[in-house]
C-alpha cells in the first residue's frame, strides 16, 4: 500500500492541499491520513474512493494502474540512459523511463571480459531475475554456482548472498530485473 500513500501525497501537494485540509474534506483525522501517506495504514475501499474523488482522480491512479497518456513508455535502443559503471567493466542501462509507480527495475547489464561483482558475495532486500542475451556468465547463490549462457535465465531472492562474473571471452549482455526499483 506504500505506492497508494505516495500517490495520495503527491496529488495532494500538487493541488496545494495540506494534510489537515484533505482530512477535513474527507471527515477523517489528519493523523490517519498521514499514516496512509507513509504506508503505515491502509484505507478502506470506501475511504480510498472518497480520497480519489476529493483529489479528482481514480482509485486506479492511486494504486498505480496505467500511465498518463502523455507519457511515452517506449525507450529506443539508442536512447537508453547509462546509469553507472558498478565495477570495472560492468555497465548498467535503464530499460524504462523514470516512474514513481514502478514496482520493478529492468536494466541492461553489460559485462566486459573478466568483469566481476567482486570477490565477496553481497545481499540486499528484494528479488532478481536475469536473462542472458549474449555471452556466458556465472552467478553464485550461497555456495552454489550456476553457469548461464545465451537464452538462460535465473530468478532468486536478493537476500541470498550472491555474486556474478563474466566467464567468457566476449562481452555479456543480460536483462536484469530488480525489485524494488533502485534508480
Amino acid at each position: 500500500m506504500k505506492i497508494v500513500g505516495i500517490n495520495i501525497k503527491s496529488l495532494r501537494e500538487e493541488q496545494g492541499l495540506t494534510l489537515r485540509d484533505l482530512a477535513k474534506k474527507l471527515g477523517i483525522s489528519a493523523s490517519f491520513l498521514s499514516q496512509v501517506e507513509r504506508g503505515k495504514a491502509s484505507p478502506s475501499l470506501s475511504t480510498l474512493k472518497n480520497i480519489s474523488d476529493a483529489l479528482s482522480t481514480t482509485i486506479g491512479n492511486l494504486i498505480g494502474e496505467g500511465q498518463k497518456v502523455e507519457d511515452n513508455p517506449v525507450i529506443r535502443s539508442g536512447e537508453r540512459k547509462h546509469i553507472q559503471e558498478i565495477g570495472k567493466g560492468i555497465n548498467l542501462y535503464l530499460l524504462t523511463s523514470r516512474d514513481a509507480n514502478k514496482q520493478m527495475e529492468p536494466l541492461l547489464f553489460k559485462l566486459k571480459e573478466g568483469a566481476t561483482s567482486g570477490i565477496r558475495s553481497y545481499k540486499h532486500f528484494g528479488q532478481e531475475f536475469v536473462l542472458v542475451l549474449k555471452g556466458a556468465m556465472e552467478i553464485t547463490l550461497n555456495d552454489m554456482t550456476y553457469v548461464l549462457k545465451k537464452g538462460d535465465s535465473i530468478y532468486f531472492n536478493s537476500n541470498v548472498p550472491h555474486a556474478f562474473r563474466n566467464i567468457g571471452r566476449e562481452e555479456v549482455e543480460a536483462v536484469w530485473v530488480i525489485t524494488p526499483p533502485t534508480f
